[in-house]
C-alpha cells in the first residue's frame, strides 16, 4: 500500500512571548492544510527545531533573548534553503525591515495582522513570493525614494549588533570584553569602526541613532 503524501504546510511559531505565540498556533490550528511543527522562544531554538526535520516556513519575531530573529534568519536561509522566514514584528521602522530583507526573509508583516493576512503571506512565500504588509510596503517605498533615514542603509556584523545593545545597556568596556569573549583592544576597534558607520561624534549619539533607525529598541 502507497502511502498518502503529507499535504499540509509544516510551520514553527518563534516569539518569546507566549500569549502570541499561542494566539497564532491557535489560528493556524484551525486550518487543516497547516502543520504546527513547534514553538520556539528564540532564534536558536527555532534553529534546532528546523535541524530535527521539515520545516516549510517559519513565523519568526525579531526581538528575542539568546539569538535574535535577524540572526536567524541569516542562518536558516544559508543552511536551510527548503525554510522559508516570514518575520512577524510589532517593528514598522526600515532599520528592522531591510535588516530582515537583506538576513534573507521573504515577508514582513506587523503583529496587528488578521487571520487572512496572515494565510495570505504563508502562502504567497511559499509559492517562491514574496509578501509585505501595507504599512511596510508604504515604507519601504518612501525608502526607496530616499525619504526614509539614510542610516537605514547601514549593515551590521553580528558583533557590531551585540556590541550596540550592550553599551545602550550601559555596559562598560570590560563588561563587554566578557561577554563578547574578547580583548578591550578589539572592542574599542569595533566601537571606532561604529562610530564611522553611523556617522556618530559619540557614543550616546551612536546609541540614539541605531535606536532611530531600528537596529536597537
Amino acid at each position: 500500500m502507497t502511502q498518502e503524501k503529507d499535504e499540509r504546510i509544516y510551520i514553527v511559531v518563534a516569539d518569546d512571548h507566549t500569549i502570541l505565540v499561542d494566539g497564532v498556533v491557535q489560528i493556524l490550528q484551525a486550518n487543516p492544510k497547516y502543520h504546527v511543527v513547534g514553538t520556539a522562544n528564540n532564534g536558536q531554538e527555532a534553529i534546532d527545531i528546523v535541524k530535527k526535520g521539515r520545516v516549510d516556513i517559519i513565523i519568526m519575531d525579531i526581538n528575542m533573548p539568546v539569538m535574535d530573529g535577524i540572526d536567524a534568519t541569516e542562518i536558516i536561509s544559508e543552511t536551510f534553503e527548503k525554510t522559508k522566514v516570514l518575520i512577524m514584528s510589532m517593528h514598522n521602522k526600515a532599520g528592522y525591515i531591510q535588516n530582515a530583507i537583506k538576513a534573507g526573509a521573504s515577508g514582513y508583516i506587523l503583529k496587528n495582522t488578521t487571520p487572512d493576512e496572515l494565510e495570505e503571506a504563508i502562502d504567497r512565500v511559499l509559492e517562491g513570493g514574496s509578501y509585505f504588509s501595507q504599512d511596510v510596503s508604504n515604507l519601504m517605498a518612501l525608502s526607496m525614494r530616499g525619504l526614509a533615514d539614510k542610516k537605514t542603509e547601514i549593515k551590521l556584523s553580528r558583533q557590531e549588533k551585540l556590541l550596540l545593545r550592550l553599551l545602550s545597556e550601559g555596559s562598560t568596556s570590560e563588561e563587554i570584553s566578557d561577554s563578547m569573549e574578547t580583548s578591550v583592544h578589539t572592542i574599542s576597534s569595533y566601537r571606532r569602526n561604529l562610530l564611522i558607520k553611523f556617522d556618530a561624534k559619540n557614543v550616546t549619539q551612536l546609541i540614539a541613532m541605531a535606536i532611530k533607525g531600528g537596529f536597537i529598541e
